[in-house]
């Protein structure tokens, strides 16, 4: 059996960040059919178990920014999820509303702003010549013919 014991003693492995990967792929097994087997009822209890001590070693953690604490928001929304079974729920509206308002509060770094940069380039080619062009070709020629 798989060995899903909790980095408690290991603070490098006890961030937000990494506690919420954890989460997530822990979630991501759960959601598996083949959890939901009968001969599998160990592996699920264990997985159970520890998304059970990762939720409490993230409430011992302080969020440095507004993505962690959407982490945080969003695993005590799918323990809510679990109990009520409804997604409808309001308190789940509500957690839903925080978890936007942080992320509008909160600033966003360069790297995650569009990567898309408008150039401001020269004016499309016209048919005709510009009046710059004209006068350099027109003195041009006068050089020439001299």
């Amino acid at each position: 059996m798989a060995n899903f014991q909790s980095n408690t003693g290991n603070d490098g492995a006890n961030t937000i960040a990494a506690l919420g990967l954890r989460w997530a792929a822990l979630r991501g097994m759960l959601g598996s059919p083949l959890i939901n087997a009968e001969d599998q009822k160990p592996l699920r209890d264990e997985l159970l178990q520890e998304l059970q001590s990762i939720g409490q070693a993230m409430s011992e953690i302080s969020a440095r920014n507004g993505v962690e604490l959407c982490a945080k928001i969003d695993v005590v929304s799918e323990e809510l999820k679990k109990i009520s079974g409804d997604d409808e729920d309001p308190a789940q509206n509500l957690l839903a509303s925080i978890r936007k308002d942080v992320l509008a509060l909160t600033p966003r770094a360069v790297a995650e702003r569009s990567s898309v940069q408008l150039v401001r380039g020269m004016s499309p080619h016209r048919s005709g010549d510009s009046p710059a062009m004209s006068e350099a070709a027109r003195g041009g020629e006068a050089a020439k013919g001299s």
